[in-house]
This record gives structure tokens, sequence and C-alpha cells, in this order.
């Protein structure tokens, strides 16, 4: 064929095979790189493009020109022939063997890579630490609810481990999404994410969880682009009831979250019956849904982190003022930031957050988590019925938010209605099984309601779980009511020791109170050194140690002196035998009042055990 032959004599196929294995090598350079500089994977779709497009005038240049020792000419035909043109065919073939190599040894290079991570497309990847869950806890009683399930932390499988906030914060979206649909028991994030990297069977962490399925996951993220796979399990056989994997642009991850919500709801059909899922899309800027991730998680962690949370928030708010979501993380933020850190300088925290809570419901009316921070807003001022109606539309609006759950039982308990507390922290102990938060204020309830031996067996779970300050409280509380043999000196140590919300200054004069709560010849010489000290510190909440060292008196004097938010420790207090005495103090109707207490009884009833007296139904009688 003389086509054929005159292609060979001017090295066109060898150009061709030469430029194919040059792209080759080029595309294994950039498959390898690319992910480290973040760059996205479209990027390298166009060069493979733009590498093929190239290759039709790389032929015809072939084919038009020939290398001589002179340099390039314009090929004359076989009647002149070339000597050089031998030489630059030997050339090219030394070449291609070379690039082949080269590129053979990039792509085995990243096979090997890969290979070395988790396959992204194995949903339940082999864990590297096994984490247990604390032996103190007890799984959840009773059979278990078929409309249950628990979304675990999806495994992060892009290259940075930074990205880990990516994947948690796309869990967390889907199980915010999932708590939505109308009978759908999900558990909350704290206890779940407790099976991070966890080797525990399905089956076992189904049975700590108290559901009945199971989604889990990976995540990998390459610049723009984002793999996500998914599956659901029956955690009462084992069996995989849905998987899917999803490759979209970052852009998209509102519409992948729709998606996999509607195909989980559409899984459950025969026991939930039809639901339409819809996301709204919370932002268009992709940065300030990563500050917005970022922070969350931070926030999620409390403590030390919450500086960097509210930095992280604020810059999510700071690209997108009608990021609804981010000012209402921001909101709680603020608001929880008194219970561990003290309020930053010339800040008030409870200010700050009122503000982000208004902005978030200004954007959207009915946000539960800023209707929720509004809530309690408004109980620490003193507005109890306010609160009762802004926690009862969060609840309506997200009726499987552990934290909202709690949130309403603590409004309950400040007023006494101890029973609908306990059934409140009940239900958050339920969605929230393995956080500490939920089953220590169930635990206090059920002592006050007279169950000791359980609230004992509560409390020590809470405490296992890391919520010691409060737990130890209560613990102290239960040794002083006689009902469990606990050391009283010791159980009031241990509280001292546990809890970080106390002023250090209050807590070594605190300590050395301690002999006086077992021999009363001292109890006079601690009264004196806590008015004392009380009188150089006003600023300071004194009216609970008061009560404790039976200053009645002082502690109201104390308690009326402060404003009205700061008073919250008293009133988590106030319903234990040991303030009995101020609960029938003649200014406690005036305590009553300045806290929103009397107008809550008028309208919903008064606490457990207790009638309204008096003419104008201001006093309180307890049995």
């Amino acid at each position: 064929m003389p086509l054929l032959a005159e292609l060979k004599r001017r090295n066109v196929i060898r150009t061709g095979v030469a430029w194919l294995a040059l792209s080759w090598l080029l595309v294994a350079m950039c498959a390898l790189l690319f992910p480290a500089l973040q760059l996205p994977i479209t990027a390298l779709r166009w060069l493979i493009l733009a590498l093929l497009i190239a290759a039709v005038p790389v032929l015809l240049l072939s084919w038009r020109y020939e290398l001589t020792p002179s340099g390039f000419r314009v090929d004359r035909g076989a009647r002149h022939d070339n000597p050089q043109r031998a030489i630059t065919a030997r050339r090219l073939d030394q070449m291609i063997v070379i690039v082949v190599l080269a590129a053979l040894s990039l792509s085995l290079l990243r096979q090997f890579i890969d290979q070395a991570r988790p396959d992204p497309d194995t949903t339940a990847p082999a864990a590297v630490v096994e984490t247990a869950v604390p032996k103190a806890v007890t799984p959840p009683a009773g059979p278990v609810d078929a409309h249950s399930l628990a979304v675990l932390p999806f495994v992060n499988m892009s290259q940075g481990v930074g990205d880990s906030y990516f994947a948690d914060g796309l869990s967390e979206e889907l199980l915010n999404v999932l708590a939505r649909i109308d009978g759908l028991k999900v558990t909350s994030r704290t206890s779940s994410f407790v099976f991070r990297d966890s080797q525990v069977d399905t089956r076992e962490i189904a049975a700590q969880l108290g559901v009945a399925y199971l989604l889990e996951g990976s995540v990998r993220r390459e610049g723009e682009q984002v793999r996500i796979t998914v599956q659901l399990i029956d955690a009462r056989n084992d069996q995989q009831v849905w998987s899917q994997t999803y490759q979209r642009q970052l852009v998209e991850i509102f519409r992948v979250q729709e998606e996999i919500s509607q195909a989980i709801a559409d899984a459950l059909a025969d026991t939930l019956g039809v639901r339409r899922i819809e996301v709204a899309e919370a932002t268009t800027d992709i940065e300030a849904y990563e500050s917005y991730l970022r922070g969350r998680q931070l926030f999620a962690q409390r403590g030390a982190n919450l500086p960097a949370a509210r930095e992280l928030l604020e810059q999510a708010v700071g690209r997108d003022p009608r990021f609804a979501d981010a000012w209402g993380t921001l909101a709680a933020t603020w608001y929880v930031w008194r219970s561990y850190a003290p309020e930053p300088a010339g800040i008030d925290t409870l200010e700050q957050a009122e503000m982000a809570a208004n902005k978030a419901l200004a954007i959207r009316a009915l946000h539960p988590g800023a209707l929720a921070v509004s809530a309690r807003i408004a109980g620490d001022r003193g507005d109890r019925l306010r609160h009762a109606e802004l926690i009862e539309q969060a609840l309506a609006l997200a009726p499987n938010n552990a934290n909202t759950r709690v949130w309403q039982g603590l409004g309950l308990f400040e007023v006494g209605h101890i029973e609908q507390a306990q059934a409140s922290f009940a239900q958050a102990q339920k969605l929230d099984p393995l956080s500490g938060l939920p089953m220590g204020w169930l635990g206090i309830a059920t002592d006050l309601r007279g169950d000791h031996a359980r609230a004992r067996e509560l409390l020590m779970q809470a405490h296992a779980l890391g919520w010691r300050g409060p737990a130890s409280r209560a613990l102290f509380f239960l040794a002083a009511s006689g009902d469990d043999g606990a050391d009283l000196s010791q159980a009031y140590l241990d509280w001292l020791h546990d809890d970080d919300s106390l002023p250090s200054n209050m807590r070594e004069l605190a300590r050395s109170l301690a002999p006086a709560l077992t021999d009363p010849t001292r109890l006079s010489d601690a009264q004196q050194r806590l008015l004392e000290a009380a009188s150089a510190a006003p600023d300071l909440e004194w009216a609970q140690l008061m009560q404790i060292f039976d200053l009645p008196d002082a502690a109201m004097a104390d308690a009326l002196a402060h404003k009205t938010e700061g008073i919250q420790t008293l009133l988590f207090s106030l319903w234990y035998p040991q303030f009995r005495s101020f609960r029938e103090h003649p200014r406690f109707p005036e305590f009553a009042r300045q806290h929103g207490l009397s107008a809550y009884w008028r309208k919903l009833g008064p606490p457990d055990g207790c009638m309204l007296v008096g003419e104008d139904g201001q006093e309180l009688h307890c049995e």
C-alpha cells in the first residue's frame, strides 16, 4: 500500500505512537499531582482532550516536514532520500520505549498509592483504631423501634487528613435531614459518632444505640469533585438494604443530600409509608459552607474548641450573611459559652447569642436551632412562658433533636415540673443514648421523684461518659439525703474537683469548708468564713453554698441581688430536699416573681406536690 509505506517513510506512525506515549506520561504525572495541588478532576479531563486535539497538528507536521542535519525542512518526496531519516526513526523508537516505561511506572505507583488507602467503594472499611463504648453504659432495654436509624460518621477517604471535617459534616447534614422525616427516630450525633473508626460489629452498634438500621459510608474529595458511597444496613439481620455511589461536583452537595435521603426514605417505605424529601440550598458560597462545617464540628466538641468554632462561623456568615444555619450554630456557640469558659472581655455572650439567633430567624422564621436558643435566652431572663412556647415550636420542627429535648426538660425542671422534665430527659436519652448530658439529667429527675438507686446508676454512667461536674453535684445531694450510704464529705469534694464552672477562689474556699458538713462544731466558723468571702466577691453566685451550709437568709439575699440570667445554677438545685428552707423562706415569692416562676405557675400549674395559696396566689405550699 503506497500510503502506508509513505507514512512509515515519513515517520508519521512513529510520531503518532510517540505522541500517545508522551500523552500517557503527562496524564499519569497529572493524575498524581492534581489531587495534591487541590486541582479539580475536570482539569485532567481538559488536559486529555487537549492532547488528543494536539495530535492532529503533530501528525500533519510530521508528514509535512523531515529532520535533516541542518534542521527541519519540507519533505521533498521519496526520490530525495534523507540519510538522517533512519537515525530519526531509531531515536523515536528509543524515546517511545523510555516514555512508555516512565508512564507505566507512574501508573503503577498511583495504583499502589490507591491500594494503600481503603477502597472508597467499600462502605464499611476496616477500622484503624477500635473505639470501645464505655462499659458503664447500659444498652437501651425493650424492643427496638422498627422506625429507628443511626447515621455513623462517614469515613474520610480524601488525601488530606484535614478533610475529615467534610466527611463528618456530610454525615451530620444527612442525620439532620433524616431526623425531619415524620415517623423516623434518628439517633443524635453525640451517640452515633462514638463509633468512629470502630471495629464493633454492626449488630452490637445497633444494640448500643437502640436502632434497627445503620447508615454508613465514605467520602472522597478531589478538588471540586466529591465521591460519596453510602449503604443502609438492617442491623437486625445484618443485611444490606440499599447502597449507592455518587460522583458529583461540590456545588451539588445539597442535591446529593436530598437524593440520598430520598433513597433511604424509599427503601423504608414499607414501614414509614411514602415520604417526599426536599433539601433547601443553605448557601451558594462553597467556602462559607466549608467554614460552617468546620465550625459546627468544633462546636460539637465544646470546651476549648468554642473560640475557634466562633471564628469559623463568623467567617461563614461574613461570606454569606443569608446563611441561616451558620447564624443558628453561632447563636448556640455563644449561648453555651458561659458553661465552658469565661466571657471574652467586654462581650456579653447572651446578647451575642440573641443577636445571632435573631439574624437566623430573620432569614428563616422557623429555624429550629435559633428557636431553641431563643427559648433558653427567654428562660434565663425570666420569661418562662415564652421559653415553653418557643421550645415547643422548635420541637415541632425538629422532634429528633436530643439537645432541644434536654432544653425542654431544663425549662420544666427549673419551674418544678419534675415529672414532665423526667419524660423530656427520657426522650432525649433515647435519641442520644451514649451521651452523658441527657442521661445525667434523667438521673437527677429520677432522684427527685424518689428512685434513688436508679438515679445513682444513671448519674454514675453519665459521669463515666464525661458529664462530670453536674453529675458529681447531684451525687453529693444524693449523699446528703442519706439514702445511699455514700460518704458525704467525699461526695462534696468530688463535686468541687469535677465542677469546672466554679471559680477557683470559690472552689478553694468551699473545699476548706468540707469538715463542717459532718462536724456541727465547725459549722459556725464555716458560715462566718463563707459570709466574709461573699462580701469580698459580691459578683459571684454564693447562694448555693450558703444554702448547703444552712444560711437560708443570706442565700435568699444573694439570689435576689443577682440579675436574672446569673442565677441558673441555683435554679437547677432549687428542688432538692436540701433547699426546702429556701423555698419556704418569706421572701421566696419575691424570688419567684423575679425569675418568672409565679407567672408560669399561675398559667400552667404549680410545681409537683405543691399548690398556690394566699389572696393573690403568690405563695407556694408544698407537701
